[in-house]
């Protein structure tokens, strides 16, 4: 594979990775109802209560505090990307025929035909 091929599939790697991480909101809220006008502040001095001697788990955080409301027991985790495992599949086979392409010689040829191979089946799986 010449320097020129590589560029471009370097480049239109880079590209497609530019145009999808608009989409991924990695650092967006997860939960709507947290917005800045609900977050309150509490204070960190406890002086007037002192219970018991040591370290306590209110004294482990340092700066603003989240007070959440009282139906709600913890924030809810995205569990993985939002996507189906036929999804991750064909995902995967594409990326496993971008490095074949990288590669070249015989052992890029094994990975673009398994890439193909995972990603064919990935597209069937998504098909059904």
């Amino acid at each position: 594979m010449n320097v020129r091929s590589r560029a471009a599939l370097l480049s239109l790697s880079v590209f497609a990775l530019v145009l999808r991480a608009p989409v991924s909101r990695a650092q967006s809220l997860m939960d709507s109802s947290l917005n800045p006008s609900s977050l309150s502040v509490r204070s960190t001095s406890n002086a007037s209560a002192v219970d018991h001697v040591g370290p306590t788990r209110d004294a482990l955080t340092a700066g603003v505090r989240v007070s959440m409301p009282a139906g709600t027991s913890s924030p809810t985790v995205a569990s993985g990307a939002g996507l189906s495992q036929s999804q991750a599949l064909m995902i995967v086979g594409g990326a496993a025929i971008l490095v074949g392409a990288i590669v070249g010689d015989t052992a890029g040829n094994v990975f673009m035909v398994g890439g193909a191979v995972v990603g064919l089946y990935g597209l069937y799986k998504y098909l059904q």
